[in-house]
């Protein structure tokens, strides 16, 4: 039985792009803004030397985050791919499995959007066996989960949060597997 999510959050910020760079790319870091993720453990360092500000290439960590529906879920993120202001690209294993993808987009010298997109699968049996049913419950959990983060990454950053917009595409509706493209 298939558990499979696709969530995208869109948040749009005023802030110093260089300074809403930085937060966003110190993964390590997340933990200190985001009361949800009680634990970042760094678990591997970086396979290669491809490196931009404190994200690495290679580098793997595990985040054990506490939903606001009060479960746990620990997943390990190793950074596949970067580009310097513009997206991050990880494979998660663990509770949660598959990929995301975290892309800032310029709409001026001083806003940004910055969005999220999540496929991924929940490998908890429990999960599994509930999802037809709690499916709802557990697409709101994320959605509380991100715009907690959206209020903490803006604070962070120094910047304005004006906007928290999520989708999910859901199972057979267009694109549901398909990671979507960065930004222009």
């Amino acid at each position: 039985m298939s558990a499979t999510y696709h969530f995208v959050s869109t948040f749009r910020v005023v802030g110093d792009p260089e300074r809403v760079w930085n937060v966003l790319s110190d993964v390590a870091g997340w933990a200190r803004w985001w009361p949800e993720l009680e634990r970042v453990e760094v678990v591997a360092g970086p396979a290669g030397a491809a490196q931009v500000g404190s994200v690495q290439v290679g580098a793997v960590h595990r985040h054990t985050i506490r939903t606001p529906l009060g479960y746990r879920l620990a997943y390990d993120i190793e950074i596949t791919a970067l580009d310097r202001m513009r997206s991050v690209d990880a494979a998660v294993r663990g509770d949660l499995a598959g990929r995301g993808r975290a892309a800032v987009g310029a709409a001026s010298d001083d806003e940004a959007t910055i969005w999220f997109a999540w496929l991924v699968e929940t490998t908890k049996p429990w999960m599994r066996v509930m999802s037809p049913v709690a499916r709802p419950v557990f697409t709101w959990a994320h959605h509380r989960l991100m715009a907690d983060f959206g209020a903490g990454f803006a604070a962070a950053a120094g910047a304005r949060l004006l906007s928290v917009e999520h989708l999910e595409i859901r199972p057979g509706e267009p694109g549901f597997l398909v990671m979507p493209e960065v930004l222009a």
